[in-house]
């Protein structure tokens, strides 16, 4: 692709049969990722490679990739033909799709048997799900996000375990349920439902919440 200006990329939707969409995803925004940009070149250098050109994006950030493709706030009002015409999808990887092989391939037997493109940067030409190399290859990239999925998890859940069992919590606690030290600086003995919180916990259980007109404090004070 030298020599593309890839600023030239987007334009507006007109029936040339090569109007894609740019599909991109993350599951944490951070300050210093850079990751947004890296999508946005890969989307545009995987459109440019097939001819095509970008008439817009389904930019789906701080959305976990367990989430299905068809609900995503950005991706599945295209997927579900509620934000117009289209001719395919442009993702930077098969993993941006979705995060485990059944959400890869509803996606791309969708685009398969409505006859639109499936491009991703990470793969010479448009996917083709009638071949059957490229079927397997295309199964086994959503394998490979599925299992990088499956060890985050793990990852994490093992880095809670030990951070409760040191007495060190990864994030705030929920309302309502202070931590409780014994001794002063030391370790998290543990959690305890606070005396005024939990009069607002239970009204807001009972959907009982008051007015703010009322003179409860809780109301006065969260209002």
């Amino acid at each position: 692709m030298r020599g593309t200006d890839l600023n030239m990329i987007e334009s507006p939707y007109d029936g040339c049969g090569k109007c894609l969409l740019g599909v991109r995803r993350l599951s944490r925004m951070k300050l210093a990722t850079s990751s947004p940009e890296r999508q946005r070149e890969d989307v545009l250098t995987a459109a440019a490679s097939v001819d095509g050109h970008i008439i817009g994006w389904a930019d789906d950030w701080e959305v976990s990739g367990a989430t299905d493709p068809m609900t995503r706030p950005r991706l599945g009002p295209w997927l579900r033909d509620e934000k117009g015409p289209y001719d395919g999808l442009v993702a930077a990887a098969v993993g941006r799709l979705g995060r485990n092989v059944v959400d890869c391939l509803n996606t791309g037997y969708k685009m398969r048997d409505e006859g639109k493109l499936l491009v991703t940067y990470d793969h010479e030409g448009p996917w083709d799900l009638d071949d059957q190399v490229d079927e397997n290859r295309f199964t086994m990239e959503g394998w490979g996000a599925q299992r990088e999925l499956r060890a985050i998890r793990r990852r994490n859940r093992n880095a809670t375990i030990k951070t409760r069992a040191a007495g060190r919590p990864k994030g705030k606690p929920s309302y309502g349920f202070p931590f409780i030290r014994r001794v002063m600086g030391g370790k998290i003995d543990h959690v305890e439902l606070h005396s005024h919180a939990s009069t607002v916990i239970r009204l807001v259980a009972r959907g009982s919440w008051p007015t703010p007109s009322a003179t409860h404090p809780a109301a006065r004070r969260l209002d």
